[in-house]
C-alpha cells in the first residue's frame, strides 16, 4: 500500500491496493479523519478532488459555509420510510395513544403513496398538494383532507427538530374550510328524549354512563379512564385525569349525576383504584338503546340501484336493516352529542361563556359557543318574550324629559327628573351633588330611597338568575 506524505492539513492520498482508485485522507472540521474514495486512478485528478475536500473543510472550520447543510443533505438522501419509521417509534417512546399510532401510521404510508415522494428532501409542499387533490378527489371530507395534513405537517416537524431537515416546507400547504364541508353535525337531545333514554338505560343499568356524558360533558375516553378515586361524593367534585388536553380537570358533579353513581357503588362495591365502567358501552348497545327510547330508527339497506339488500335464506330470509340516527336535516345524534346536549343547556341556563368553556374543559370558550351550543328558534322566541317593550309616547317623553311642558300624569316626576339630572351632572359638574335645578326649581334627592328600592330590584333579579341557571333534572319515566 502506496502512501504520498503531504504537509500537514493538506491530507494525503493512498492506494487499497496497487491497481485500485486514489482514496483521499483528510480532517473534518470537528477533527475527524475522513477517508474518501476519490473513483478515479489518475493521480492528477485525485489531487484536485483532495485539494477540493480540505477547502470545503477549512470553510466549514472557518464558519463560512454551516456544517449542518452537509447533515441535511445526508439525511434528505435518506429513504423517506426509514424517516416515518423512526418517527412512529418516537411517538411510541412518548406513550402516545395506541389508535393515534395507527392512524399516523395508516396516514403517512397513504401520504408516501399518494406524493410520490421516496426521499425526505423530495418530500415538499407540491407533493403533498398532489396527495391531498388525490384525497378530494375521493370525496373525501375537508376535515379528512385537513387531518391527513395535519399528521405530514406534524411528521415534518418532528425531522426539523432532531435535525434531519433545516424547516417545515409543508406548512405552506394551506388547509381546506370544514364550515363549507360539514359532514357530520351533531345535534342536542330534548329534555323528553333524555328522559326516555335514561329510562330504558336505567332498566339496564347504563344510566350513570349516559348522565355522565349529559350532565358532566365527559368524553368517551374520560368515562372509560374514570376511577372511583376520582369521586368525591363529599365535595360533589370529579377529577379527570389524562384527558384530551392532558391535564388534571377538577369538575362540579351534578346532584342527578352523585346519586346515579352512588347507586352503582353501592350495587358493586368497588377499592378506589377500581374503574367506575369496567366493560364500556359499545357503539352497538348505544345504538340499541336509542332505538329502544325513540331516538333512532330502523331503515331498509338498499344497493346502488335503490333495490332492498337481503340476507339469509329459505325461511330466514330478510331484509338487511340498519339503526339511523340522523334527522330531517341529516344532524346526527351520538354519544358525543350528549356533551353537545350539556353545551347548549348551559347556554340556555344564562351561564356565561368562560364558565361554560371550563365546564366543558375547553381551551378556548370560541370553541364552546361554535360546536357545542346549538340554539333554536324556541331560544330566540324566548328571549324576545322576555325582552321589555317600548313606552308609550307620553310616557317616555314624561320619563326623559324631552317636552316643554312638565308631566302631570306621573305624581313622582319631580324625583325621576332629579335623578336624571343627577346622572347628567356627574358628568360636566355643573351643579352640587346635594340640590339639582330644573325649570327654577331645586329639587333635593332623596338617596335612602333609591338605594333601598334598588337593593330590593336587585335581589329579585339575583334571585331569578339563580333559578335560571339551574340545570335541569332528567326524571327516569315509571
Amino acid at each position: 500500500m502506496a502512501r504520498n506524505q503531504r504537509s500537514k492539513g493538506t491530507g494525503s492520498l493512498f492506494r487499497k491496493t496497487p491497481k485500485g482508485p486514489w482514496i483521499a485522507s483528510y480532517w473534518d472540521h470537528a477533527g475527524k479523519r475522513r477517508e474518501h474514495s476519490t473513483r478515479t486512478t489518475d493521480r492528477q485528478a485525485a489531487e484536485r478532488i483532495l485539494t477540493k475536500l480540505v477547502a470545503d473543510t477549512a470553510l466549514r472550520r472557518d464558519l463560512v459555509i454551516d456544517p449542518r447543510d452537509d447533515r441535511f443533505a445526508t439525511e434528505g438522501r435518506r429513504p423517506l420510510t426509514e424517516h416515518v419509521a423512526a418517527y412512529i417509534a418516537h411517538c411510541r417512546h412518548a406513550g402516545q395513544a395506541p389508535h393515534h399510532i395507527a392512524q399516523k401510521e395508516t396516514q403517512l404510508d397513504a401520504m408516501i403513496a399518494g406524493s410520490k415522494a421516496t426521499r425526505l428532501a423530495e418530500l415538499t409542499a407540491d407533493a403533498l398538494e398532489l396527495h391531498l387533490t388525490a384525497l378530494k378527489d375521493r370525496q373525501l371530507a375537508a376535515r379528512s383532507v385537513n387531518f391527513a395534513r395535519q399528521i405530514a405537517v406534524a411528521f415534518y416537524g418532528w425531522c426539523v427538530k432532531t435535525g434531519r431537515a433545516e424547516s417545515n416546507p409543508l406548512r405552506v400547504v394551506p388547509k381546506q374550510d370544514e364550515t363549507r364541508d360539514r359532514r357530520r353535525v351533531r345535534r342536542p337531545l330534548t329534555d323528553d328524549e333524555l328522559t326516555r333514554l335514561l329510562a330504558v338505560a336505567r332498566e339496564r343499568g347504563r344510566d350513570a354512563w349516559y348522565l355522565a356524558a349529559a350532565l358532566a360533558g365527559l368524553r368517551k375516553g374520560d368515562l372509560q379512564r374514570l376511577t372511583w378515586g376520582d369521586v368525591n361524593f363529599a365535595e360533589s367534585t370529579l377529577t379527570i385525569r389524562h384527558g384530551k388536553a392532558k391535564r388534571v380537570d377538577l369538575i362540579p358533579m351534578h346532584p342527578q349525576l352523585a346519586e346515579a353513581l352512588r347507586r352503582r357503588l353501592t350495587a358493586s362495591p368497588a377499592l378506589p383504584t377500581a374503574r367506575v365502567w369496567p366493560d364500556t358501552v359499545g357503539d352497538v348497545t348505544r345504538l340499541k338503546d336509542f332505538l329502544r327510547a325513540g331516538i333512532a330508527r330502523r331503515v331498509d339497506v338498499v344497493d346502488a340501484v335503490g333495490k332492498p339488500v337481503t340476507i339469509g335464506t329459505g325461511k330466514r330470509e330478510r331484509v338487511k336493516t340498519r339503526i339511523v340516527v340522523e334527522d330531517d336535516d341529516g344532524r346526527v345524534i351520538d354519544l358525543h352529542a350528549l356533551r353537545t346536549t350539556l353545551g347548549t343547556q348551559l347556554a340556555r341556563a344564562g351561564v356565561t361563556p368562560q364558565v361554560a368553556q371550563r365546564i366543558m374543559r375547553h381551551g378556548d370558550y370560541r370553541t364552546t359557543l361554535k360546536h357545542y351550543t346549538v340554539l333554536g328558534l324556541t331560544d330566540t322566541a324566548a328571549a324576545m318574550d322576555r325582552l321589555p317593550g317600548i313606552a308609550p309616547e307620553r310616557q317616555a317623553h314624561a320619563l326623559t324629559g324631552t317636552t316643554d311642558t312638565a308631566p302631570e300624569a306621573l305624581p313622582d316626576s319631580t324625583q325621576l327628573f332629579c335623578q336624571q339630572l343627577e346622572r347628567g351632572s356627574g358628568r360636566n359638574r355643573a351643579a352640587s351633588r346635594g340640590e339639582l335645578s330644573r325649570g327654577g326649581e331645586r329639587c333635593r334627592n332623596e338617596k335612602p330611597q333609591q338605594s333601598l328600592g334598588f337593593s330590593r330590584d336587585s335581589a329579585e333579579i339575583s334571585a331569578k338568575r339563580a333559578r335560571r341557571i339551574e340545570l335541569p333534572t332528567f326524571s327516569l319515566g315509571s
